[in-house]
């Protein structure tokens, strides 16, 4: 009951607070355009950053706030072509949220681990990696997820460590290497949440997006305003969140959202360009 009257709460103040007429009346009429306007951004934030996929009740602000210094571990083959997806993804994420993102010497030195694995190893993965000792929560997500990503916040939100899970032959069976590769990579930054009100996006799995689009972009760049504290729960984040998105919108970052997140990562490599796959 406590919980579903926070929810109540939390929805008015978003309603009051985020939402606003202003807001309303700038939404763009075409659906597809619907995302370009601040109103759409705060939601989105909110629904992404601030809740997690098996939790109803709303959280703090989770970022990095220290240098990541990332392992790969191979539990399979192909390594240099997975590497090379991998390190082009996240070399456009520290372009985008200012991190620094290098790669460390050894797991031991390392606080993001991204392992590619295998199917038949994943429930072992789950525990090993993943810290899962619950036997049916390892089987629930060996029967319902395809990768995984997890990240482990300080008390004040300050994430401090990550684990990025990707078994390559499920992954490639559902199609889905890169979209495993960018979604896991961009979820432990501190996005972990996915929702189908939030399109086009990489953490809705409605939508045909492979690669970052122009909202998941902005999402990351709220989160990694200065302004934006980690532990900050919705109410002291909601009025800072809005000066943000109404900011983009006046610099024009959400008008060339879609062009500027096209020019790094895997864009080139997939989708034309010296050297592209596609």
């Amino acid at each position: 009951m406590q919980n579903k009257i926070y929810r109540i709460i939390t929805s008015l103040l978003l309603s009051l607070c985020l939402l606003g007429p202003t807001a309303a009346a700038a939404a763009p009429a075409d659906p597809l355009e619907a995302w370009k306007s601040p109103g759409y951004l705060l939601n989105s934030f909110i629904k992404i950053a601030m809740f997690n996929e098996y939790s109803a009740q709303p959280m703090g602000i989770r970022k990095w706030t220290g240098p990541i210094g990332y392992y790969f571990v191979h539990r399979v083959g192909d390594r240099d072509l997975h590497e090379r997806l991998a390190r082009m993804h996240i070399d456009q994420l520290a372009e985008i949220t200012g991190l620094t993102m290098e790669p460390a010497k050894t797991p031991a030195t390392a606080n993001l681990l991204i392992i590619f694995s295998t199917e038949m190893q994943l429930r072992n993965d789950l525990l090993q990696d993943f810290g899962i000792r619950s036997k049916p929560q390892r089987e629930a997500l060996f029967r319902d997820s395809v990768c995984l990503g997890h990240f482990a916040p300080a008390k004040n939100g300050a994430i401090v460590r990550g684990v990025v899970l990707i078994p390559v032959d499920r992954a490639y069976a559902h199609a889905k290497l890169v979209d495993c590769i960018v979604e896991e990579i961009t979820q432990v930054l501190g996005l972990p949440n996915d929702s189908d009100k939030v399109f086009p996006s990489i953490f809705n799995d409605k939508s045909v997006n492979t690669l970052l689009s122009g909202l998941d972009y902005l999402l990351l760049k709220m989160l990694y305003d200065p302004r934006i504290k980690p532990g900050m729960n919705i109410q002291e984040a909601a009025p800072i969140l809005k000066t943000i998105a109404n900011e983009f919108e006046r610099n024009g970052w959400i008008r060339n959202a879609d062009a500027n997140v096209r020019t790094g990562g895997l864009y080139g490599l997939l989708y034309g360009g010296a050297g592209g796959l596609l």
